[in-house]
């Protein structure tokens, strides 16, 4: 993860800038955060690996202050690769055995939708960090599944992602709107369509979950936060 960034402009010219030079301003002051361009479309990468979490960070950051490019800067997207290596060169040696509840919980979420709850992540030496039933079920039915790479020794955060849920005559329904992000560290296993417990700005409120990521390095792990509670209910979504 955090392998770059994608940088996409507003189109046009504004206040006679032409958009090549703003793009050379931005290939010169990224450079000062250690990304380069990588000579494909708008993409950026890291001069070293070993720092990236901290310099992809630092980059979007100063890019979105930039006063320069206020009119120019539509958004930032962070590069998250999702094929680092294949599940033979996973090395699974330090992950316990789950639970057979906790297997079947994600395996019953697997057979239903046909899709895995979420992805598997490891280091740079492909040793599991994170994701060992997604690693296990993507052996026993053949799937080829969502593979991300996060530092050794970087923070690593599981991300549920999805909207404000609301009781509605004894039954749960989903609101309209922008979709949010919490960390999930509770023991109790979590797929699309769990009823959650969360902090927000107006107070404790409950979300469901739509999907399942992952974010590494210390300031993006700051970014979020985290689940207070599973309700043990799920919506079909």
């Amino acid at each position: 993860m955090n392998e770059g960034i994608e940088v996409f402009l507003n189109g046009g010219e504004k206040e006679g800038r032409k958009p090549e030079k703003l793009i050379r301003r931005i290939d010169s002051f990224l450079l000062d955060y250690g990304l380069a361009y990588s000579g494909v479309r708008n993409l950026y990468i890291p001069t070293e690996a070993a720092g990236r979490d901290h310099a992809v960070f630092a980059a979007c950051d100063a890019l979105k202050k930039a006063d320069w490019l206020k009119d120019g800067l539509a958004y930032v997207s962070v590069m998250n690769q999702t094929d680092v290596c294949p599940l033979e060169q996973i090395r699974p040696d330090d992950m316990s055995e789950p639970s057979a509840a906790k297997l079947a919980y994600y395996e019953e979420y697997y057979r239903s939708s046909r899709e895995l709850a979420h992805g598997i992540v490891v280091d740079e030496e492909r040793k599991l960090r994170d994701g060992y039933i997604s690693y296990l079920l993507a052996g026993k039915y053949g799937i080829r599944p969502d593979i991300y790479e996060a530092l050794a020794g970087s923070p690593l955060r599981k991300v549920v992602k999805g909207r404000h849920a609301v009781q509605d005559g004894g039954t749960w329904r989903i609101k309209k709107g922008r979709r949010y992000s919490w960390t999930y560290s509770l023991k109790a296993p979590v797929v699309p369509g769990d009823i959650l417990k969360v902090r927000t700005k107006k107070g404790q409120m409950y979300m469901c979950v739509e999907q399942i990521a992952y974010v590494t390095g210390e300031e993006f792990c700051a970014d979020y936060s985290a689940v207070i509670k599973h309700m043990k209910k799920r919506l079909k979504i």
